[in-house]
């Protein structure tokens, strides 16, 4: 029976999923995070994208009160460096994925780096919510920002009402395609599924931060055909965070 079922799963690798995907998640902006570390590795993994079908690129640079560096003006800075000198024929955009920290308010005074109608990529730690989450979530809306959760699988305090009430407060959920093939733990791996079942993910991106991590979860990636629908209609929705005028 296991190996039955197993046959009737296709990698990733082998379907359109990827054809044309804007992947909106990415460390990819070179030395600015736990991402890439300089311009050529960069360079590798775009080239790698490009390989795999992937269209455009959205970097999203972490942002916290750890990285007081990473302020918008300087990443715009380096962002326009490096697309300058890119040699891979892709589409590039920067915004941020910002954690709900105690430097956030601070942040988002200051303005963020956004995706495409003031949609905003956020994160909490794994084990616990801030204790002011659905302030901040509050404050992001009365500022004019569309939150999008990052990863909302990976994180181990959340449970089906907490899914439900975020999305209640019109936060967006974005997938890490790599929690469907258990790249991040089996417990990951159910919750990414439930949710991509029950059609609560909105957008979907890698979380690309090193080629060796991106590699081993394409080709550990097996889905069946279903999973593989759910997830197309999913990443097609990618296309309304692309800023048509960069």
């Amino acid at each position: 029976m296991f190996l039955e079922i197993l046959s009737t799963k296709k990698n990733i690798l082998r379907s359109d999923v990827l054809s044309g995907m804007i992947d909106v998640h990415t460390h990819l902006l070179p030395g600015v995070d736990d991402g890439v570390r300089d311009k050529e590795e960069a360079f590798e993994a775009l080239g790698f994208l490009k390989e795999a079908g992937v269209q455009k690129v959205c970097f999203t640079p972490h942002m916290m009160a750890d990285l007081s560096r990473n302020r918008p003006d300087v990443l715009r800075e380096k962002f326009e460096a490096f697309n300058d000198e890119c040699p891979v024929q892709i589409g590039l955009q920067l915004a941020g994925e910002y954690m709900l920290d105690q430097g956030f308010l601070s942040q988002l005074r200051q303005g963020l780096l956004t995706m495409a109608d003031n949609h905003v990529l956020i994160e909490t730690s794994y084990m616990a919510p801030p204790p002011d989450l659905y302030q901040l979530l509050y404050e992001l809306e009365v500022s004019g920002y569309k939150p999008i959760l990052a990863h909302p699988e990976r994180y181990l305090y959340m449970r089906e009402k907490e899914y439900t009430l975020l999305k209640e407060k019109g936060c967006k959920f974005q997938l890490n395609l790599f929690s469907l093939a258990g790249y991040y733990g089996k417990m990951v791996q159910r919750n990414a599924k439930t949710l991509l079942k029950q059609q609560m993910y909105d957008f979907a991106g890698s979380d690309f931060h090193h080629l060796d991590g991106y590699n081993k979860g394409l080709h550990s990636c097996m889905l069946t055909s279903s999973q593989l629908k759910d997830l197309q209609q999913v990443i097609s929705n990618n296309r309304l965070l692309w800023k048509c005028d960069e």
